[in-house]
């Protein structure tokens, strides 16, 4: 599993930076308004696929994944060709209703009827690109997804560098087209002897009420998570009648977005491996890889986060170009509730690859709620502020209710006695000191210092992560580690 993951995060890296290299260029080239208005149109249309496109990409993740491990063959080609249909339907009344409704999303910030006219194709391509990357998993065929995202995501950097040479606004509203125009036709012929249209729901028939279900749960979840994402800018943008708050907002967001890279690689990864033994009934060895993701995820998540945290001020002058006291306060609040967000990840796709699914859609439901109405209030009086605090309610209520109830349900248990809260302490004295005192060196030193103390504190955990590393680089597997499963 760890190869897949490796790959994984490596495609995630060529993803994360196409939206990280246009946010950060465009906002210093050719204007934070323009940015605005860009990631303004984008998330409305990008709002309407989080409806279908990822439920039904992880509906292929997930069933096709099991039916495979309990060889139905035929049934993981009939959701595939259903799940395309629906995603097709689906994209092109939701283009109908994007146009419709628009003006209202637009609010007071004025947009070129130019960059709605060639953005509003986003809806349909982006629709088809969430649901062919996450069908990928489902097939195994993570090595052709990789080399798809690699020549999308350099077919993004020739656009952007075009637009950027040339300071073409025009230009510039046809990266995210081009990637996921080039990802989904290549996806397509991939995925091509997946397609089957002969009596689609003969086989499948007797489980629809099942992967139904799943399907409910997991729109409910991707509301929350990308769709809560572009309603935030969406309501920073109409609420304040700012485009630059707006586009400062995004650029946070989409900054900070790297940080996802090992945790979805694990998540994409994990899916499929967890629900292949679910549908195997071998419960408990996909609570056990669960509980094995944790620490190291843990462990990374924390010394990268902490560091952020503490070299705040470095981290925004390579973000905004400049040093803004006013940026701090709303990224060190992005930051914390997405670290929350990130190592809730593991016990999180634990959860959405069993029948407890609806857990999680229930605290994304609650998370979501409380943040649309803190958005509401705190955004017309506090700007970029209220819009930080909003997002961080989303995060954390998820992360939280994610723990709690795999531990209650599932019985996870990732046990790291008292070095968590050490380590959390270490961060908030280092991140607090370094905030007071200017100079670089003193910054520097702290990070390090950061880093020594995790090392200390983790000591045990990463002796044993990079011993499994290095095991499974060498192609083998420690005793008790294998994710194969028994066919008994």
């Amino acid at each position: 599993m760890l190869g897949k993951v490796l790959l994984t995060g490596f495609g995630l890296i060529t993803y994360g930076l196409t939206r990280f290299a246009f946010n950060v260029l465009v906002l210093r080239i050719l204007s934070p308004a323009f940015l605005g208005e860009v990631n303004q149109t984008l998330s409305v249309f990008l709002i309407f696929p989080t409806f279908y496109a990822p439920a039904l990409g992880n509906v292929v993740s997930r069933f096709a994944s099991e039916f495979i491990g309990a060889g139905q063959v035929q049934k993981a080609r009939q959701i595939f060709s259903l799940s395309l249909v629906l995603v097709a339907a689906a994209s092109i009344v939701g283009t109908a209703v994007a146009w419709l409704v628009f003006p209202v999303l637009q609010g007071d910030l004025a947009i070129g009827r130019t960059t709605i006219l060639f953005l509003a194709p986003m809806l349909a391509l982006n629709s088809f690109y969430g649901f062919l990357k996450a069908s990928y998993y489902g097939y195994d065929r993570v090595s052709k997804c990789l080399a798809n995202e690699i020549v999308a995501s350099s077919a993004f950097f020739v656009v952007l560098a075009a637009a950027l040479i040339l300071r073409s606004r025009f230009l510039a509203l046809l990266p995210f087209l081009t990637h996921a125009a080039v990802f989904s036709a290549a996806a397509l012929w991939h995925l091509r002897d997946q397609l089957t249209f002969r009596a689609l729901f003969r086989d499948i028939a007797p489980d629809l009420r099942r992967c139904g279900h799943f399907l409910f749960c997991t729109v409910i979840n991707s509301l929350t998570g990308p769709g809560a994402f572009h309603l935030g800018i969406v309501l920073t943008g109409r609420l304040t009648g700012n485009s630059e708050i707006a586009a400062y907002y995004s650029v946070l967001l989409y900054s900070l977005q790297p940080l996802n890279l090992l945790p979805v690689s694990l998540v994409t990864v994990m899916m499929p491996t967890i629900s292949r033994h679910y549908g195997a009934g071998q419960l408990e060895t996909g609570v056990e890889i669960s509980e094995r993701s944790f620490r190291p995820l843990f462990l990374l998540m924390t010394l990268i986060c902490g560091g952020c945290a503490i070299l705040g001020h470095e981290a925004l002058a390579v973000i905004a170009g400049s040093e803004r006291k006013d940026l701090l306060a709303p990224f060190l609040i992005i930051l914390g509730a997405m670290y929350g967000s990130l190592i809730s990840s593991a016990p999180g796709i634990l959860l959405n690859a069993t029948r407890h699914i609806g857990q999680i859609a229930t605290s994304g439901a609650v998370g979501a709620l409380a943040a649309v109405l803190l958005w509401n209030v705190a955004i017309p009086r506090y700007g970029l502020l209220g819009s930080a605090c909003g997002y961080a309610v989303l995060q954390l209520t998820k992360g939280t209710w994610a723990f709690l109830a795999a531990r209650r349900l599932l019985r996870w248990r990732a046990r790291m006695g008292w070095s968590p809260w050490a380590a959390g302490a270490a961060a908030g004295a280092l991140a607090a000191v370094a905030l007071l005192l200017r100079p670089l060196w003193c910054h520097l030193a702290a990070a390090a210092l950061f880093t020594v103390l995790i090392v200390l504190f983790h000591a045990r955990d990463l002796a044993e992560s990079i011993h499994h590393f290095t095991a499974a680089l060498r192609g083998g597997v420690s005793p008790g580690q294998s994710d194969s499963i028994n066919p008994d």
